[in-house]
C-alpha cells in the first residue's frame, strides 16, 4: 500500500513529505494508522548527524489503529488502539524487534526501525501496545517517550517519599513531567531549575513549588539554601556535560555509618564526555543513576499511566502546548531547535 510519510532526505536538507511503499506486514509486524506523534528532541540529533545514515525514516512515540497484523501478533488485534513507542512490549519476548522494515522510498529501501512521522507505518509488534479506545488520541501520544523518561523516571527509578525534596533540571517537555509525576508522590519541595523565565513559570502548574533561572544565580548554592544543605533527589533531564558535577553538588551528603547522600538520576542525553570528580560521589554517599526508559515496563507501566491520564493527575493536555500537520514538519523542527516550543509539540495526522 503506498502512504506518506516525513521523509529525511540527507545531513543539512529540509524534510520532505512523499509517498512511501508498504508492503503487507511479516507474521511478527503490524500497518498502524496514525492518529498523532510526539515531537522528541533527541530527533534533531538525526538531523544534525552527518555521519547518520539516510535517507531514514523519523518518529518514535504516537498512537494510532491496527489495520493490519502478521499471524503471530497475538497481543494486539486489528481495529485495536495502539500505544506506540520505542520501549518494547515485551523486552524477553522471542523476537529480533530492533531489524529494519521493507520500506521503499523512490524504488530503493528506506532505513526504518519504528517510526511515527507519517500517514501510516510497519514496525515489530513489539513496538506497539494496546490502548482503550475512550483515551484521547492525540495528547496521549507522548508518553511513547517523554512519558516514560519524564514521568517514568521518578514514579519507578527512585523511591520518593512524601517531603522528600525534589530538583529537576530543565523545564522542558520531559522535565515538566517529572515535576508533574513528583507532585503525585507528594514531593516538597519541588524545584525547577532552567535559563527560560517562561518555562519555569509554565512549570507551576505542574507542581513546582520553587523556580531557579541558572543563567542569572548559582543554582547550586540556590537548592542548598531551600533544601537546608541538599537535594533528596536530582532529576537531569537536559544532560549538558559542563552542569553534570553541579547536579550532584546539589544533592545532600550523607554520613558514613548513619545516613546516605542524595540521588541523582540523568535521563537527558549528554552529546559529549563529561568531566566529573568521583569524589563527590564517594564522600557525599551519593548515588548517581542512569534512565534510558525510565525503568518503564510497557505492559505494565502504559496501563498506570492511562489510569493517572484519567483521574486528572497526569497533565498530558496542559504539557501538549503546540499542534502541528505533517506538512508542518520543518516548522515544527524549527520551533524545536530554537526553543520556541512550551512543554511539548505533536503531530496531528488523523
Amino acid at each position: 500500500m503506498k502512504s506518506r510519510a516525513i521523509i529525511h532526505q540527507k545531513y543539512n536538507e529540509p524534510l520532505m513529505l512523499d509517498d512511501i511503499e508498504i508492503p503487507d506486514p511479516k507474521s511478527n509486524e503490524v500497518v498502524v494508522k496514525l492518529f498523532a506523534s510526539g515531537i522528541c528532541g533527541s530527533q534533531l540529533i538525526n538531523l544534525t548527524n552527518p555521519r547518520l545514515s539516510s535517507p531514514e525514516l523519523l518518529g518514535h512515540e504516537g498512537t494510532g489503529l491496527i489495520v493490519k497484523k502478521g499471524k503471530d501478533v497475538r497481543h494486539v488485534n486489528e481495529d485495536d488502539h495502539v500505544l506506540i513507542s520505542w520501549l518494547p512490549y515485551d523486552a524477553n519476548a522471542n523476537t529480533e524487534y530492533s531489524k529494519w522494515s521493507s520500506i521503499t522510498w523512490n524504488g530503493q529501501k528506506i532505513n526504518s526501525i519504528i517510526f511515527t512521522w507519517a500517514q501510516h507505518a510497519l514496525m515489530d509488534s513489539q513496538f506497539v501496545s494496546k490502548m482503550d479506545k475512550d483515551l484521547e488520541r492525540y495528547t496521549t501520544s507522548i508518553l511513547g517517550c517523554a512519558g516514560i523518561a519524564g514521568y517514568g523516571s521518578v514514579m519507578n527509578l527512585v523511591k520518593i517519599k512524601p517531603d522528600d525534596s525534589v530538583v529537576v533540571l530543565g523545564a522542558g517537555g520531559l522535565g515538566i513531567l517529572a515535576i508533574n509525576a513528583a507532585k503525585n508522590l507528594k514531593a516538597r519541595p519541588i524545584i525547577a531549575v532552567d535559563i527560560d523565565d517562561e518555562k519555569l513559570e509554565f512549570s507551576k502548574i505542574f507542581g513546582s513549588t520553587h523556580t531557579i533561572n541558572s543563567k542569572n544565580s548559582d543554582f547550586v548554592n540556590k537548592i542548598k539554601e531551600i533544601t537546608n544543605g541538599g537535594a533528596d533527589f536530582v532529576f537531569d533531564m537536559v544532560g549538558i556535560p559542563e552542569l553534570i558535577e553541579s547536579t550532584i553538588l546539589a544533592t545532600k551528603e550523607g554520613v558514613c555509618g548513619y545516613s546516605e547522600g542524595g540521588t541523582i538520576v540523568l535521563a537527558g542525553f549528554p552529546l559529549k564526555k563529561a568531566e566529573i570528580s568521583p569524589r563527590y560521589l564517594i564522600m557525599g554517599q551519593r548515588t548517581y543513576k542512569g534512565s534510558r526508559g525510565g525503568g518503564c515496563i510497557a505492559k505494565r507501566d502504559f496501563p498506570k499511566f492511562y489510569e493517572d491520564y484519567r483521574k486528572g493527575t497526569l497533565l498530558l493536555d496542559k504539557a501538549v502546548t503546540k499542534r502541528y500537520k505533517l506538512d508542518q514538519i520543518n516548522q515544527a523542527a524549527e520551533d524545536l531547535s530554537t526553543g520556541k516550543i512550551l512543554g511539548r509539540a505533536i503531530i496531528e495526522i488523523s
